[in-house]
């Protein structure tokens, strides 16, 4: 015979759990063993019939074998039935939400978990097996969960919960019920030992917390003390509290702790009682009220840990700068560290704080070469080292404020952020989802990219990746543009791993499983695996960049995930993909790129983004095109601002010429550029004297020219021509010296080379006399096709209609004789097969000398003129 029991005198949690494991446990019986809870009395006295209980005096105890515990692993917490669970011939599973304490059952199947109620556990499996409970069932799981979870509002509440009780609601649970049994409406004799307990309530400072302790008295028994202290710390304001009430035969002590330093579970296991965290409560049958305040002293003292205070999470020492610093250098430093304000110290001595936001003003109202001291704020709100976290918490959000340096002595030790108060309250991984921050539905998105858009061969790197990054017990993550696509269906194969720990020893393990080669880089902490010709993968250390100067390279360190991902360009950028085969396709989101993705915004991290790299301006405006973006308005005028400051000019060639080269790859091309010139920022990249109007009709026509003229009869370098567009609105003079700043190579510069010289064929070209077909071929002939397609879209009606011609019919012609010819006429070779060789080509375009009879005749008569060979004489 199999039974479910839970502890005695239960909460509706242990009462539920019961139900729910005898549904679990075909044809066993839950054994109610009374309770205390008047609500928990209620229900059952009104649904007991309905439920699979038995009566405890009607079993016979020697033949039940099995024994499911739940809520509880302490066999001295189920009465008489402790002599059965401890038979060697009974088997017995647990069911806890507790955590282990001494005195817990050994050597049972314990299925516990460490979650905020028992019912959820049990819930979770019947949901596993498709066992879907009947509403009554379902609102009494739903009152379980609601009980021990404070309606999912106490600190052991888990997603585990809130997922048992959404499948609960959608199951049938009746709100109703909760709302009946869950009141915490008092009766009379509730009400009187409140004010007993208001009037007698002492606050103890133990170890530096602040404990609320009340007594009551009572003639007779009254159910429900325990929920006096929850009146006292729901209502009161008191984060922990301690009720003692005694009543006949019976002194109860109940307890209740808001706070992650003071565990009542504990404290009440000192008492021979028991709970969790943050409920607990002990029972006495012969002890005075005085007497239990002591001994609940004394396990307070022992089990209570001292608050954490300003000390223990500032950070130190502190990074900070002197007044006479300027408002730029003063930038540099927040951005190089991610930091939103610095605190500006004159010696030892607490000057005022500079923030982001004073920087971006000083910025707008170009002062940014000004002292920090004529921006920053003067009147600076600190604390000692000594300050609680509720204090710290006031402080931040009563004043508005952000950080709160910490002082003693006069001396500045440290400073406190909003980061550093909420993580001590809530976890590391608060803020961050530890380090994942994205929703199921965006893994869900992410995980549907790679498996829709990338090939075999590309997936199962990933895979080895990830279970490298597994064995190494390091984290692994592909960050940027490939999560970014990978999360809106776009294919891309550009694959950037970080990793947090070694960069290159993971390289190294990674190259070793794909069976490859991988090149390192010691000093950067970077390797590359070249899977295939397509396919390589970069691995870097997660690292910081800061920037010495604008448009300088950045100085790169080493630093967490989010700071790697803080240093780059726009939220939509700033995301990772987990790789591990445990979070594979989590997506850490810190920065809201998310939602930027999903609203179309291109949004930059910070104010100062632009003036640290300048050419972020031409990577916004080409990311607003090629995914029908906008900038915020916040972003935009950043960018506008920067263009107007001219920071593009302190960028080395090089880095404006890679993205402006990325800029002519993208789809639409013109659009991009089209932005830029409405930035500003276009003009800022032409040759000497370019407009971005005469750049933008330019580069339009010509590709009009590459699509129309051509025909598709000439494959043209599109890089080549579109640079050459450029080229093509500045001054003629000025094309060389540009080519030579943004070190454009031999072949992309070539159209734009010709450009420059081919002035006087643009004149004649436009020239409305009469052309021989022979001059306009020796003209063109030897451009690229991409040269005369910027001839064609900046030309006359003359010049376009000359050079249509040229491409259309005259650029085929091929003469039908050649050097051969001549050798085979008797000519010696020599320089003057050329010139012969031209001028029979002449002849031909121009229709003088048409078809192999008559091209070797003229050939013959051009010889016999030059000498190259003898005139034949009539034989008569």
């Amino acid at each position: 015979m199999r039974i479910v029991v839970g502890h005695a005198n239960p909460d509706f949690d242990a009462y539920a759990s019961t139900v729910a494991a005898a549904r679990l446990f075909d044809g066993s019986l839950g054994v109610y063993l009374g309770s205390q809870n008047a609500n928990v009395r209620a229900f059952h006295n009104l649904h007991e019939e309905f439920l699979p209980f038995t009566d405890l005096k009607g079993l016979e105890l020697a033949k039940i074998d099995s024994v499911v515990m739940v809520d509880t692993r302490d066999p001295r917490r189920i009465g008489e039935l402790s002599e059965v669970v401890t038979r060697a011939d009974v088997e017995v599973v647990i069911y806890d939400h507790h955590r282990p304490q001494e005195g817990d059952l050994v050597g049972a199947d314990d299925r516990s978990i460490d979650t905020g109620s028992t019912t959820s556990i049990l819930v979770h499996e019947l949901r596993r097996r498709g066992l879907d409970p009947p509403p009554l069932e379902a609102s009494l799981y739903l009152l379980g969960i609601h009980e021990d979870t404070g309606s999912l509002t106490y600190p052991g509440t888990t997603a585990f919960d809130a997922d048992a009780a959404a499948w609960l609601l959608a199951r049938g649970a009746d709100i109703e019920v909760l709302n009946q049994f869950l009141s915490r409406a008092l009766d009379p004799a509730q009400r009187d030992l409140l004010e007993q307990f208001e009037e007698s309530l002492e606050v103890w400072p133990i170890n530096g917390q602040r404990i609320a302790v009340g007594v009551a008295s009572a003639d007779e028994y009254v159910d429900s003390a325990s929920v006096l202290t929850h009146y006292v710390v729901e209502d009161l304001g008191y984060r922990a509290a301690i009720g003692i009430v005694s009543m006949p035969e019976r002194l109860q002590v109940v307890a209740r702790s808001r706070l992650a330093e003071v565990d009542m579970g504990a404290v009440m296991a000192h008492l021979g009682g028991g709970g969790h965290a943050q409920a607990a409560s002990a029972g006495f049958r012969e002890l005075s009220i005085p007497e239990a305040l002591a001994r609940v002293r004394g396990a307070l003292e022992a089990e209570v840990r001292p608050p954490v205070t300003a000390s223990d999470v500032m950070s130190s020492p502190v990074r900070s700068i002197g007044p006479e610093v300027s408002m730029r250098a003063a930038g540099d430093v927040m951005a190089r560290w991610g930091h939103g304000g610095l605190p500006v110290v004159d010696g030892q001595i607490l000057m005022g704080l500079v923030t982001r936001k004073d920087v971006d003003k000083a910025l707008r109202h170009e002062l940014d070469h000004a002292p920090v001291k004529g921006f920053m704020g003067r009147s600076v709100v600190t604390v000692g080292p000594e300050a609680d976290l509720p204090e710290l918490e006031r402080l931040l959000a009563s004043r508005g404020i952000g950080r709160v340096p910490v002082v003693e002595d006069g001396v500045m030790v440290g400073i406190v952020t909003r980061k550093d108060v909420l993580r001590a309250q809530h976890g590391s991984s608060y803020l961050e989802g530890g380090p994942f921050a994205g929703s199921p539905g965006a893994a869900r998105r992410f995980k549907a990219g790679v498996e829709a858009l990338l090939p075999p061969k590309a997936r199962g790197v990933l895979e080895v990746l990830g279970q490298v990054a597994a064995d190494q017990r390091v984290r692994a993550h592909v960050v940027g543009g490939f999560v970014r696509d990978m999360l809106i269906g776009r294919e891309n194969l550009d694959i950037d791993i970080v990793v947090e720990g070694d960069g290159v020893a993971f390289g190294d393990a990674a190259a070793k499983a794909l069976g490859i080669q991988a090149r390192s880089h010691l000093r950067f902490g970077t390797a590359v695996l070249v899977v295939s010709k397509e396919l390589h993968v970069d691995i870097a250390s997660s690292r910081s960049e800061y920037y010495s100067r604008p448009g300088a390279l950045p100085t790169v360190e080493r630093s967490t995930l989010r700071q790697d991902l803080f240093r780059r360009d726009f939220a939509i950028n700033a995301m990772a993909a987990c790789l591990d085969p445990g979070c594979f396709g989590q997506v850490a989101d810190p920065f809201g790129g998310l939602g930027d993705l999903d609203a179309g915004v291109v949004r930059v991290l910070h104010g100062l983004s632009f003036v640290e790299d300048p050419t972020r301006v031409l990577r916004a405006a080409r990311f607003e095109v090629r995914y029908g973006f906008d900038m915020d308005a916040d972003t935009e005028q950043h960018a506008v601002r920067a263009v107007e400051l001219d920071l593009l000019s302190e960028v080395s060639g090089a880095r404006v010429r890679e993205e402006l080269l990325d800029v002519l790859s993208e789809a639409d091309p013109v659009s991009v550029l089209r932005r830029l010139d409405e930035l500003g920022a276009l003009a800022e990249i032409l040759p000497v004297g370019g407009s971005g109007s005469a750049a933008l009709y330019s580069v339009t026509e010509a590709l009009v020219a590459a699509d129309g003229l051509f025909e598709g009869a000439t494959r043209l370098d599109r890089t080549g021509l579109l640079l050459a567009g450029l080229a093509g609105a500045g001054r003629r003079d000025g094309i060389e010296r540009w080519i030579r700043h943004y070190r454009i190579g031999r072949d992309g510069a070539r159209a734009s080379l010709e450009l420059s010289a081919c002035g006087g064929t643009e004149k004649a070209l436009a020239d409305g006399r009469g052309m021989r077909d022979s001059r306009l071929v020796r003209m063109l002939q030897d451009l690229a096709p991409e040269t005369i397609a910027i001839l064609w879209a900046r030309g006359s009606d003359v010049s376009r209609s000359r050079i249509e011609r040229y491409v259309r019919t005259l650029a085929a012609i091929r003469p039908s004789v050649s050097g051969a010819d001549l050798i085979a006429l008797g000519a010696e070779p020599s320089e003057a097969f050329s010139a012969i060789l031209a001028r029979t080509r002449d002849d031909l375009v121009d229709g003088r000398a048409v078809g192999r009879e008559a091209e070797l005749a003229n050939l013959r008569r051009r010889s016999v003129r030059a000498g190259l060979i003898s005139s034949r004489k009539d034989p008569a």
